[in-house]
């Protein structure tokens, strides 16, 4: 098990700090290059800002807050945090300013990290302690991170170090979710729950220390947090993105071999390669066509003589997207479609789907470098045991299942049975081989008026792959027939006609460039759909849509009820 004998994340901390000497071990941008922390710095840092976290106050059992965009900084505070035997509650950086204040009273935080003076205004708690990191505030109850780090330091040399030793079942973190009704609710973790995790994907992925990692994704997401973790215990090399926007640079500047993302950002990548193909002249977009569609097999033989082609001449091409060291990617958050992963593992970017949810810190299984069925969750984890039950709910079951929600009891006791099953209100089956496929959100399946189901995520799925729908919703709960809401993509259709930046697409999403080629989208969607699931009328939206706004939660999918409740104007139309 590669020493893994720890059982809390202060174990975890001692463990990290004495088994690896990484030089690179965290990384991150300041002034366009990187910089590193060693283990070695990790190690006093964490020790040094414990000290003077306690000496602020913050003492066992404490929440506190970090509102910061994912750093070496951000895990530096998580970790002093623990040392001390608080408990750390991560807020979104773009969360909305209602959210916010919500999960600041729910959890009664007294103390918090933050890295943006611009949100400090939008906090109503008056009586917060901030430590401040990137920005200094001359008041009595703000503290800036470098200069407490410093006090630490004299602490440390007056007065040594003692490690706080938590029992591996009290809470860890309380990680907010919000799911698609856009209710806050806070999932209480243990230190067991998130190390039995790591101990499950070291059976599996079993990380070696020349790894490289490119963090893209918000820590305060329990997915990329877990993952993370795992990384820290192997001790690799992690490289941190600065913005979302410069994902695309820094793949080619990091050459990682190891990432995870959301299904919206290989949409995109998936997306950006078939326009990058039509806009070659036609030798190479003859080529490139011919080497996509071939792609898009299910059964793609390899042992050809176009596969030798295409692979030299145009998938090496669309690694270099991905640095060309990249070995696993790993999709997470939400479903990706199956001819999208069916894509990239054909042209030799591993893409390695899982399934879970917070409540289950959060995987329930995965696929990995052994054991990969395209179009499925993969196998279910050592640790974890499921059921489906009469209904076709999935539910699970282990030492990953959340303690519960806080303030929530009776909440609690609806998602947690008697029997400590699990209902995560996910329709699922498992093959013959153990794989194991979601079909959707319970609450996702619509009965129309006339009493017909329809399952909106797949469908929705499909019409996102238009290269103008940004994102859709399908429109369906006991309505007489089916509609959907399409949020344009403004900066395709802006860049790809190549119109002036300073007008809007108000003044072109009618042309026909854009309506002509989503009228035929829909067309095709439809031929394949049942009579009663297809679109019957559908509109176009250039509202912008936003996690700040609650419209998304925070890995990318939409929030139906904000989003029926914000258009239910537009939507009344089409009935």
């Amino acid at each position: 098990m590669n020493n893994y004998n720890f059982k809390t994340y202060s174990e975890l901390f001692s463990h990290l700090t004495q088994t690896y000497d990484n030089k690179f071990f965290l990384n991150y941008l300041s002034n366009g290059e990187y910089k590193n922390i060693s283990v070695e710095d990790f190690k006093n840092k964490v020790i040094c800002l414990s000290l003077a976290l306690n000496d602020l106050g913050i003492k066992k059992g404490d929440t506190v807050a970090i509102f910061a965009d994912s750093s070496p900084f951000w895990l530096i505070f998580d970790f002093a945090i623990h040392q001390v035997g608080a408990i750390s509650v991560p807020i979104f950086a773009n969360i909305s300013t209602k959210n916010l204040n919500f999960e600041i009273q729910d959890s009664n935080i007294k103390y918090m990290f933050i890295d943006s003076q611009t949100r400090v205004k939008d906090i109503e708690k008056k009586d917060l302690v901030y430590i401040t990191h990137n920005f200094c505030v001359k008041e009595a109850n703000f503290y800036n991170y470098d200069d407490i780090l410093v006090s630490g330091q004299e602490i440390c040399l007056l007065k040594g170090f003692e490690f706080h030793e938590p029992h591996e079942d009290d809470v860890f973190s309380i990680i907010y979710t919000s799911g698609n009704t856009g209710t806050p609710k806070g999932v209480m973790l243990t230190h067991k729950n998130i190390i039995s995790q790591m101990y499950d994907i070291n059976q599996i992925i079993n990380l070696q220390e020349k790894e490289i990692a490119l963090s893209l994704l918000p820590l305060a997401h329990i997915f990329e947090r877990t993952v993370m973790s795992y990384y820290l215990s192997r001790g690799i090399s992690i490289y941190f993105v600065d913005e979302i926007t410069n994902v695309g640079n820094l793949l080619k500047v990091v050459k990682p071999t190891i990432m995870t993302a959301v299904p919206r950002l290989i949409e995109k990548i998936f997306n950006k390669i078939k326009i990058n193909i039509s806009a070659k002249p036609f030798i190479g977009r003859m080529i490139g066509s011919l080497a996509f569609s071939y792609a898009m097999r299910e059964d793609m033989p390899r042992d050809t003589i176009a596969f030798k082609l295409y692979d030299k001449l145009v998938y090496s091409k669309f690694r270099e997207i991905f640095g060309n060291r990249l070995e696993k990617l790993i999709s997470g958050g939400a479903p990706l479609a199956k001819d999208i992963t069916q894509f990239f593992v054909n042209i030799g970017v591993n893409i390695y789907q899982g399934y879970g949810l917070t409540e289950f810190s959060p995987v329930i299984s995965t696929n990995y470098p052994k054991s990969n069925k395209v179009g499925s969750c993969g196998k279910i984890l050592a640790s974890a045991n499921v059921r489906i039950d009469n209904n076709g709910e999935l539910l699970a079951k282990g030492p990953s299942v959340m303690k519960g929600y806080l303030n929530q009891e009776e909440l609690t006791a609806q998602t947690i049975d008697k029997d400590g099953w699990l209902h995560t209100g996910d329709l699922a089956h498992i093959d013959g081989e153990g794989n194991l496929y979601i079909k959707s959100r319970k609450k996702e399946i619509f009965k129309t008026s006339t009493g017909e189901y329809v399952a909106a995520v797949s469908i929705e799925q499909v019409i996102s792959k238009n290269k103008y729908v940004e994102f859709a919703v399908v429109i369906a709960e006991n309505k007489k027939y089916t509609t959907a809401l399409l949020f344009v993509d403004k900066d395709k259709f802006l860049e790809e006609q190549k119109l002036n930046k300073d007008l809007t697409i108000d003044d072109y999403y009618d042309k026909d460039e854009i309506t002509s080629d989503i009228h035929k989208h829909i067309k095709d969607v439809n031929a394949n759909l049942n009579e009663w699931e297809k679109i019957v009328k559908y509109k176009l939206i250039t509202d912008e849509i936003s996690i700040e706004g609650g419209e998304l939660t925070p890995s990318m999918k939409i929030c139906r009820d904000k989003i029926e409740e914000k258009f239910e104007d537009i939507i009344n139309t089409m009935y």
